[in-house]
């Protein structure tokens, strides 16, 4: 049974594959969702399928067996992923075991120096390190490793080592707080009683109980580094899937890609599930009727409630990070507004700068040592195109964050509510499936037949595409946001409190309004900041793609340039400009997303720190170094006392001698 389950679901996730795959024929030919080209599209592709003479590849108009070609192909993109997925996991489980031996200071230091590593798009780490690598040539004139890809060579090493770093710090941070949840348990204090020394509660004790939540944790990281991959092999000018997927955009094509990165993850993931862990953890839940739920809706008492979640909300601007996100953010939105409101010209162009003797100095791109930030190859502002495309960039991922919470959000209520545990157990099955698919190509196959045009289109059509992006990349992340939501309620609805007002005769709203809303609102605002982020670096992703917010204005010889100067489209549009040292073009952009990105991190902590004071958990935001002061003054002050590294000597000594 468990075997026939398991082919189920690959098959529908096959399915979906094709369903995916033939989307950007909804569009052919300026056509706006043709159902029926689709359709037949569709019925197409199934037959191509089961039709072994049709598995060709058109190389260069050529013919070639599609297995054969992209085997290669595949064969060394996978290499390099898998390469840098291990490597990552290794670092961050050697990082954090050797981190709990450390003092707490240290660790403090760490978890700031990773939230920057995180707070780094990944297009700014591969450009960073060709960067470093050619400025090192030029010093030394040493190339410490190739960085670039010509005809047919292939790379390893930096390829490998950019994919290892998302995963290092993502399973780092998994690590340690599976940790620290771990050490509050009461075997730990047990174990520390009976004199085992650290390193055996640790390596023994404490990591047979977390791999199998590390495991889990792992399916995300792969997601979002699957992504990664397709930029990496874009920037670094890699022969691998990537290369393959834009040469050949036919639905067909892009099926067997997909297809091949779905099945080993699929088989990995899904078989251990099944038939290793064997997961239990859907357990039947108290259920309520459709109709009793709907009945019992009322409005009486709800007024309060609201007011109670806004004063909570109003608490958070106490928090220091939070109000430093907060105005950060807040001051980006607002110095845009007014830029495009007041300036005029909207973007300053300047062709020709002179010195006070009339002697030509600059001529455009001019570098930013005659004008602010510099100017594009147009002689444009790259300062103002920042600020007019700061409110697109803010307010879009503001708006996608938003609608993904609040859809996923109701849509948890009747699948944690109101459908029986088999049914949940088949819908998150089907939505773990889109872990094994990479959401910046999902995105591309989408979006890319929409967004391009060429200018003289309709500009009314713009406000359309902007309405279409936006509804895209929140549909394609709904369902995971339901799940996580959804678990969250299922949990939330095993609690003793609630199984008692229930029986007390609790109404389903009166849980939903009085009790579950003020447990997830803490929640509700990591998960909201966590898909700012998530959207920025899809922006990013496809900014790098050539498809840009709101539309990529398309007219040879000229490269593509964003319609708005949305800040992923400036990135796109001057992705080449650091292989020609005009740095200006595209360095402000990334810093901007990143600075960005940290805001929002600051938004994220403040509200788990006001959520720990709201249950009893102590904030202490002495820096490290203080701290340290502080424990060497009190150590001095007190110097019969017992210190930590005294007390865990003498429990090894007593371990020691226990033993012997």
């Amino acid at each position: 049974m468990r075997v026939l389950s398991f082919l189920f679901y690959y098959v529908l996730g096959i399915v979906g594959i094709a369903l995916i795959s033939t989307m950007p024929v909804l569009f052919q030919d300026g056509a706006f969702f043709n159902i029926s080209l689709y359709l037949s599209e569709l019925k197409r592709l199934f037959i191509m399928m089961v039709t072994p003479s049709d598995w060709v590849y058109f190389y260069k108009g050529h013919p070639e067996p599609i297995f054969g070609f992209l085997w290669r192909l595949y064969r060394y993109s996978m290499t390099l992923f898998l390469s840098g997925i291990v490597l990552g996991l290794t670092l961050a489980f050697f990082l954090a075991l050797g981190t709990m031996y450390m003092p707490r200071w240290v660790k403090r230091m760490m978890e700031r120096v990773l939230h920057l590593f995180e707070a780094i798009p990944d297009l700014l780490l591969a450009f960073g390190l060709q960067i470093l690598i050619v400025w090192f040539y030029k010093q030394s004139g040493i190339i410490v490793m190739d960085f670039a890809t010509v005809g047919q060579d292939r790379i390893y090493a930096l390829p490998i080592l950019t994919i290892a770093v998302l995963p290092t710090v993502m399973m780092y941070k998994v690590i340690m707080a599976l940790m620290e949840e771990e050490m509050t348990k009461s075997y730990v204090d047990m174990a520390k009683s009976k004199g085992l020394v650290k390193s055996r509660i640790l390596n023994i004790h404490m990591m047979r109980n977390i791999v199998k939540s590390m495991f889990y944790h792992s399916k995300i990281i792969v997601w979002g580094a699957l992504s990664s991959l397709f930029i990496f092999e874009y920037i670094f000018n890699i022969n691998g899937i990537t290369w393959a997927f834009l040469s050949d955009f036919r639905p067909f094509v892009t099926a067997v890609i997909l297809i091949l990165l779905f099945t080993p993850f699929f088989f990995l993931y899904q078989g251990v599930e099944t038939f290793v862990f064997r997961d239990d953890s859907m357990m039947s839940v108290p259920t309520v009727r459709m109709n009793h739920f709907l009945g019992s809706i009322s409005l009486k008492g709800q007024g309060k409630s609201f007011k109670r979640v806004m004063k909570e909300f109003a608490a958070h601007f106490k928090n220091p990070k939070f109000l430093a996100g907060f105005l950060i953010i807040g001051t980006m939105l607002t110095v845009s507004f007014i830029h495009t409101f007041t300036a005029d010209p909207l973007i300053e162009q300047t062709i020709l700068i002179y010195d006070e003797n009339g002697k030509l100095v600059s001529a455009n791109p001019h570098s930013p040592e005659f004008v602010f930030l510099g100017t594009d190859e147009l002689g444009f502002s790259i300062v103002d195109q920042l600020l007019v495309g700061a409110k697109y960039t803010i307010l879009f991922a503001l708006v996608v964050a938003f609608l993904r919470m609040i859809v996923g959000f109701i849509l948890a209520i009747p699948f944690a509510f109101f459908f029986p545990p088999k049914l949940q157990r088949g819908v998150e099955k089907l939505v773990d499936g889109m872990h094994f698919l990479p959401l910046t190509i999902i995105a591309y196959i989408v979006l890319k037949p929409v967004l391009d045009f060429t200018p003289g289109m309709d500009d009314s059509t713009q406000w359309e595409r902007i309405l279409y992006e936006g509804t895209m990349l929140t549909l394609l992340v709904v369902p995971l946001v339901m799940i996580l939501f959804g678990n969250e309620m299922k949990q939330f609805l095993k609690e003793e409190f609630v199984i008692s007002t229930k029986v007390m005769g609790g109404s389903s709203v009166h849980l939903l309004w009085k009790h579950l809303l003020p447990h997830l609102s803490a929640r509700m605002g990591i998960v909201f900041g966590q898909q700012f982020i998530q959207t920025l670096l899809l922006l990013i992703h496809l900014g790098v793609l050539d498809v840009f917010f709101g539309g990529t204005i398309i007219y040879p010889p000229d490269p593509p340039r964003s319609s708005t100067n949305e800040w992923s489209g400036l990135i796109g549009a001057a992705k080449n400009s650091l292989m020609t040292g005009n740095w200006w073009y595209i360095v402000p952009a990334l810093v901007c997303f990143m600075v960005l990105i940290i805001a929002m991190q600051l938004i994220i902590a403040g509200i788990k720190e006001v959520q720990h004071i709201r249950v009893g958990v102590p904030i202490k935001r002495t820096s490290w170094w203080k701290g340290l002061l502080t424990k060497r003054k009190k150590e001095e002050q007190t110097p019969s006392s017992v210190r930590e590294e005294e007390f865990e000597f003498i429990e090894e000594e007593l371990a020691r001698r226990r033993s012997g």
